[in-house]
């Protein structure tokens, strides 16, 4: 399996992110080629108003700068990309794609050491027929077991749709961090630059080689341009004409028919900060002349809920956030509870949470499995910072390996893989984590406001995530609950031990 990188232009936004997309749900060895030239606006609604609107997979729409793919990476590569908070991104998934016939990444720097590669895949190899043992059987039992439950209108293909990406979910455990990685990336040309600055800068070759093959691809090669592509196949137009439509856009193009197609007034923030000014003469204000002196000031380790009112007020006042804080600081705790519990009072059912939620900086040091950490990871509206990646924390083991028989071959592998990275380490230190499970744990900071916080954890304890990331994120939500009661019970977040086995 060869690595592809390459820009692409000449592809409209919406039809552009349908592609991306793809990547979740399609086969290992299908390309972003294999599909771009079939693309249509038509193709692009359908698939939108099924994923995005339906089922509220809001990712796809963060699409719209220089576009770049890269194919047939590692996921120590995957992590280092993703490690930026101005990108939008799709990557290959591990919960939908079956990776039981998928060729590894071989880390460039044990290719002409044959003894080591040879430890290298006959260890990968251990984990991915593991991998379809586990996927096969929990399938199985997942089909027995749910069968009784199944809605009636539920047809008999999503439903053993359902139990395979179910059955997913669990073997994905299994997967060595060789595993090929596709992303589809838009960024501005200053965070090309970074990005490309930390591939050049990283440890382990393969990243130098990407560094260096993404330089090449944004700044020397011709980008792919399916339109163009197309154009050229057309016989009844002669070069001279071809050469004059190069230089147009075809016909009148609209950008965004879709994604904003159901956009409408939203009288949440007004209704909110209407509310608020009652609470004015509380603060005391009035007698205060407004702070209208040039300069800055830095707040710092404040309560995040006198923060968040703070915050509110803001809004509605005049006067500098110094001035606001000092009198909402004087104000009784029944009081700020009750400003906290009007300001949550007017949320609709789709309405997100308001923007002044995101103050404070709270910090979760979290030991999760691999596989999961990467749908934490995506969340880039906050600070994250990873340890390196090791085998220094164990190793999860999903209950559904157990029920099904398979937990002594699941430990006996992994044991394997234990050996086989240390060999590894011991002779290329850092090559080693190819080798590791999606099942093994890694500790990574998260820093972030508490806004942040209400989004992660209401959005991936939803019954339709995966276990692992709803237990953490539920976690989260307890822990912050338990410091700020009167805003934390504001979270709309899922219990973990709630399961719709249906829901995707």
């Amino acid at each position: 399996m060869k690595r592809q990188i390459f820009s692409v232009l000449g592809v409209m936004p919406e039809p552009g992110g349908y592609a991306i997309a793809k990547f979740s749900r399609t086969p290992t060895y299908k390309s972003y080629q294999d599909w771009v030239m079939e693309l249509t606006q038509e193709g692009a609604e359908k698939f939108y108003h099924a994923i995005y609107f339906q089922y509220g997979h809001a990712s796809i729409a963060d699409l719209a700068h220089v576009m770049a793919v890269l194919e047939n990476i590692s996921v120590p590569a995957r992590n280092l990309l993703l490690d930026d908070q101005l990108i939008d991104v799709q990557s290959r998934s591990t919960r939908y794609v079956d990776y039981s016939q998928a060729v590894m990444i071989v880390p460039p720097e044990i290719k002409k050491d044959p003894a080591m590669k040879k430890l290298y895949l006959k260890t990968c190899r251990q984990m991915t027929a593991l991998y379809f043992l586990v996927l096969e059987k929990v399938a199985a039992y997942y089909r027995q077991k749910y069968l009784a439950a199944k809605p009636k209108e539920m047809s008999d293909e999503d439903y053993s749709r359902i139990v395979r990406v179910r059955a997913i979910d669990v073997a994905r455990y299994l997967l060595p961090c060789g595993i090929p990685k596709s992303m589809g990336v838009i960024a501005s040309a200053r965070t090309w630059e970074r990005i490309i600055s930390k591939f050049l800068s990283a440890d382990l070759q393969e990243l130098q080689e990407i560094g260096q093959d993404l330089q090449k691809a944004i700044c020397q090669k011709q980008a792919l341009n399916p339109s163009l592509a197309k154009l050229a196949k057309i016989k009844w137009l002669d070069e001279k004409q071809k050469k004059q439509i190069k230089k147009l856009f075809f016909g009148k193009n609209v950008a965004l028919p879709t994604l904003v197609k159901y956009a409408q007034p939203n009288e949440y923030p007004k209704n909110l900060f209407t509310n608020l000014k009652k609470w004015l003469p509380k603060l005391g204000l009035a007698k205060i002349k407004p702070d209208g002196r040039r300069g800055v000031e830095l707040f710092e380790k404040i309560d995040p809920e006198v923060d968040l009112v703070t915050t509110l007020f803001y809004k509605v006042t005049p006067h500098s956030f110094g001035q606001i804080l000092n009198s909402v600081k004087k104000l009784p705790p029944k009081t700020l509870a009750k400003i906290i519990e009007e300001s949550y009072q007017f949320r609709g059912d789709h309405d997100a949470v308001f923007k002044e939620a995101a103050t404070g900086n709270l910090t979760f040091d979290i030991c999760m499995d691999i596989g999961s950490f990467r749908d934490l990871h995506r969340h880039r509206n906050c600070i994250q910072i990873l340890k390196p990646l090791n085998n220094d924390y164990g190793y999860d083991l999903p209950k559904e390996v157990a029920e099904v028989g398979l937990a002594k071959e699941y430990e006996k592998v992994l044991a394997e893989v234990d050996k086989a990275y240390k060999q590894m380490e011991k002779k290329y230190p850092g090559v080693g984590q190819y080798l590791l499970a999606q099942a093994c744990r890694r500790r990574f900071l998260m820093r972030m406001s508490p806004w942040e916080v209400q989004y992660i954890s209401e959005l991936r304890s939803r019954p339709q995530g995966h276990i692992s990331y709803r237990q953490i994120s539920f976690q989260m939500a307890q822990l912050f609950a338990q410091k700020y009661p009167e805003w934390g019970k504001h979270f709309r977040v899922t219990n973990p031990q709630v399961v719709d086995f249906f829901k995707r």
